[in-house]
């Protein structure tokens, strides 16, 4: 299925947003999927997924350009 690149645009904002928050969390760990794990672990790992969307959404913004050249 192939998601509209709206859609990763959100995600990336979801996930800088979510990240940005957790810097303000004063516990030494998070609960992440089913694990506690490290606070700074589960901050590296929602800066990596709105750099990943991010990423992913600026690739399909410029594959589209190319097309309409």
């Amino acid at each position: 299925m192939k998601m509209p690149k709206t859609v990763h645009l959100i995600l990336a904002l979801f996930f800088l947003l979510s990240f940005i928050d957790s810097l303000f969390d004063t516990g030494a760990t998070h609960k992440l999927l089913l694990w506690e794990v490290n606070i700074w672990f589960y901050r590296l790992f929602r800066l990596a997924l709105a750099v990943l969307f991010m990423k992913t959404y600026l690739n399909l913004k410029n594959a589209e350009k190319q097309t309409l050249k």
